[in-house]
């Protein structure tokens, strides 16, 4: 029965495309003479890569302080996205699209709503807060894009190279969450059970971190009729970490008198933005 439906489906793009495809005869600037698309789907990308770079990733996975900690929370090994991009062919191979991604992801923080207190000389004298957890964040991507179509594709269809550079703009999730204390026992005893586990408010402030992004991608639209298309593509980007530079040059990061975890948990963020490198994602495209 799969099997007949896959076959089904196979036959039924396959005649699509072969249905609307532009001959050279009718052949103008844009899918028959379609100037100006509209793209909308979903996306995502594994954590494999991210959790063996990140070194939070790894004290989480391998310290035995967090065995307790890694068997009660779910292991979310996919992040997921929305898109939206507006596209107008500038020439018959080369269009200019402006792009908006929503990401979804998690990441593992240390010391959170942790403040230390020091004295009008320096001295720390006190700790108040501080729990370990997964919480969730959320990315939005705004980016200009260069598509070029590759030789014989009657753009925006067929295979589309895709150039872009762009800003993220991702924050932190304030919500309940299973924490760990970062202040406990089991430095004194070793033992699993002093390691106490509950839900927690977590705080964040309402801030972004910042990252550059630069990509490069494979767009294929496949014609499903003289006005839609249906786009599946890959992409390679490197989303670099520049919250440390805003912040360092701003100055809100206390060096003095001890660290200022709000503003370490941002530029966590933004170095794990960095490691993800890769994203596929799939829609649709609306010709107009």
């Amino acid at each position: 029965m799969l099997r007949s439906i896959f076959i089904f489906l196979a036959a039924s793009l396959l005649f699509s495309a072969s249905s609307y495809g532009q001959t050279e005869k009718n052949k103008t600037i844009g899918f028959y003479g379609h100037r100006f698309t509209l793209q909308l789907g979903v996306g995502g990308h594994h954590n494999t890569l991210l959790k063996l770079a990140s070194y939070q990733e790894r004290k989480l996975r391998t310290t035995a302080y967090y065995t307790k900690y890694r068997n009660k929370i779910k292991d979310d090994q996919f992040n997921y996205s929305f898109y939206g991009s507006l596209g107008f062919m500038l020439k018959e191979r080369t269009a200019l699209s402006f792009d908006f991604t929503y990401y979804t992801g998690n990441i593992f923080l240390e010391r959170v709503n942790q403040k230390e207190i020091y004295d009008e000389y320096g001295y720390y004298y006190s700790t108040v807060g501080g729990y370990d957890a997964r919480v969730n964040y959320t990315t939005l991507r705004i980016m200009p894009r260069i598509e070029i179509g590759s030789k014989g594709s009657n753009m925006p269809t067929g295979l589309v190279n895709v150039l872009g550079i762009g800003v993220e703009l991702s924050k932190l999730k304030s919500g309940n969450y299973q924490a760990i204390t970062s202040y406990d026992y089991y430095q004194l005893t070793g033992s699993m059970d002093s390691v106490f586990i509950s839900n927690q408010r977590l705080k964040f402030k309402d801030e972004f971190s910042v990252n550059l992004t630069l990509m490069y991608g494979l767009e294929y639209r496949l014609a499903l009729s003289k006005n839609i298309a249906w786009n599946f593509g890959g992409y390679a980007h490197v989303n670099f970490p520049i919250q440390a530079a805003i912040d360092d040059l701003f100055g809100t990061i206390d060096f003095g008198y001890g660290t200022n975890y709000d503003e370490e948990h941002k530029i966590q963020v933004s170095r794990y933005r960095f490691q993800n490198l890769f994203s596929v994602r799939t829609g649709i495209v609306i010709m107009l």
